[in-house]
């Protein structure tokens, strides 16, 4: 869950974003400007807890996101989960949250320094080989990681990452991926393992990840990434919205 949730607020492939037997992209265009995209993931655990999200990401070729989640959980008369996430490029160590239902906006500051302590961790990486998923060609890893969390809870998980550096994307949303993964990888893995995943190749956009220890499992995958040309509209507070000063961070 955690990582679920750093993940889509640092904002945050099939049909037209897949490739032909030639390697080239049926629909889209991968020189010159990107333009727009669109990425849409799945992702559903096992286990001790169950639970299925939908996350689409809007990128606008102004810097602009836009991230949408929706998140049910296998439990009887459980409320679906839903928000919604705009930031910008420019701020990456914020992010507005958007409450549709109660129209208001809460402006987040994400700060390293007030995270939680996340303890002692020791990793291990493997480069396991390349694979093509959606047509793209991805470096897949593993990292084995024992984790002693503040002494007193202790667990070994186990992260299969696939990434790739041919699925369209933009310098200022890369380096915001690359920003976001610098600050928070230490809750994952140990420091050295971002230096470690770049030398053996596994680079670029994540494509897919498993994340397995001993009473769950996560997986999540990118099923989606296109061109498209969104409305400005998108990436705004929306007219009337009153700000919530209760902020999650």
């Amino acid at each position: 869950m955690f990582r679920i949730f750093l993940f889509t607020t640092t904002v945050a492939c099939t049909g037209a974003a897949g490739r032909d037997s030639t390697g080239q992209s049926e629909g889209v265009s991968t020189e010159g400007t990107v333009g727009d995209m669109y990425y849409e993931y799945r992702l559903s655990t096992t286990g001790d807890i169950q639970i299925n999200s939908s996350t689409k990401m809007y990128i606008s070729s102004s810097g602009k996101t836009r991230v949408e989640t929706s998140m049910t959980k296998n439990v009887t008369g459980d409320k679906p989960l839903s928000f919604v996430l705009i930031g910008t490029s420019n701020k990456p160590n914020e992010s507005i949250l958007i409450d549709d239902e109660n129209k208001t906006y809460t402006i987040n500051h994400f700060n390293r320094d007030s995270m939680p302590n996340p303890g002692k961790i020791q990793s291990t990486v493997t480069r396991i080989g390349e694979e093509k998923i959606l047509g793209y060609n991805c470096v897949h890893a593993r990292v084995v990681s024992n984790k002693n969390l503040g002494g007193f809870f202790k667990i070994t998980d186990t992260l299969d990452i696939w990434r790739s550096n041919d699925v369209p994307i933009q310098d200022q949303f890369k380096n915001l991926m690359k920003n976001f993964e610098s600050k928070t990888g230490n809750f994952m893995y140990s420091n050295e393992v971002v230096d470690q995943l770049k030398k053996m190749g596994c680079d670029g956009f994540m494509v897919k990840m498993e994340i397995r220890s001993k009473r769950s499992k996560t997986e999540e995958e990118l099923v989606r990434a296109e061109h498209k040309s969104f409305p400005a509209s998108m990436f705004e507070i929306p007219a009337g919205y009153k700000e919530d000063k209760n902020g999650l961070f």
